[in-house]
């Protein structure tokens, strides 16, 4: 399992999305600190807290098996 999570946000659909490695039980992902959630929201570029609280927040797995796309040339990146 990967030891790595995400965090991005997109000021387009106005969402914050955690992506966490694939199998993360709910237990492990409360154990993540709310200072650690902070501090990574902090690293993003966006509003302060109050601006971005009626935001969507998305929590999801990293998929496990992905193709990655060369999207200029159209090919399957190896």
């Amino acid at each position: 399992m990967a030891k790595h999570a995400q965090i991005g946000f997109s000021e387009k659909t106005k969402t914050l999305e955690l992506i966490v490695p694939s199998g993360m039980k709910t237990a492990d992902l409360a154990k993540l600190s709310p200072r650690l959630i902070r501090d990574l929201i902090g690293r993003l570029p966006r509003g302060c807290q109050s601006c971005i609280s009626g935001f969507s927040f998305n929590i999801r797995e990293q998929l496990e098996h992905v193709v990655n796309v060369d999207l200029e040339k159209m090919e399957i990146m190896k």
